[in-house]
């Protein structure tokens, strides 16, 4: 185990410890960083921690999240339309919100499209084909990546 990791754990797990006895002695605080540090530098209990520390690293993938919305008059197919077009890209649909107002449609589809970037794919290509498909539904289809959206809201 890198011994500043080791150094910071040992730390944390004393700094919680005392806050639960409700003491803030130094000596209490050496003593807790001992035993928590002996207990991690046996071999089993840094395997543990390692491989703890691996798994949590490997089993998140980052996202790479796009905001699609779609509105206009209401017909049949769109839905399933745009629902097709994402999955022919790798797209995952994340979320998805709609609602019809008389005749008219609106939809938000956040999709993650990190699978389809790691295959090749560009969010251009995406971005694109929605636009197209859009025009052939005669809705407007609008894709933008959630980092930019995030950045708008923010200023």
């Amino acid at each position: 185990m890198d011994n500043s990791l080791l150094a910071r754990l040992t730390e944390q797990i004393a700094h919680a410890v005392e806050a639960r006895l409700g003491q803030s002695d130094p000596s209490i605080r050496t003593l807790i960083a001992q035993e928590v540090e002996a207990a991690l530098g046996r071999g089993d209990a840094a395997a543990l921690l390692d491989a703890a520390v691996r798994s949590h690293n490997q089993s998140e993938p980052e996202l790479e999240r796009i905001v699609v919305t779609a509105n206009g008059r209401n017909r049949t197919g769109i839905v399933a339309r745009l629902a097709a077009a994402i999955d022919g890209f790798a797209g995952d649909i994340r979320d998805i919100s709609q609602t019809i107002i008389g005749d008219y449609f609106t939809m938000i589809i956040v999709v993650d499209i990190a699978a389809a970037r790691r295959s090749g794919s560009r969010f251009h290509e995406l971005r694109d084909q929605l636009r197209l498909l859009g025009e052939e539904l005669g809705i407007h289809v609008v894709a933008m990546h959630d980092d930019i959206l995030s950045t708008m809201h923010s200023v």
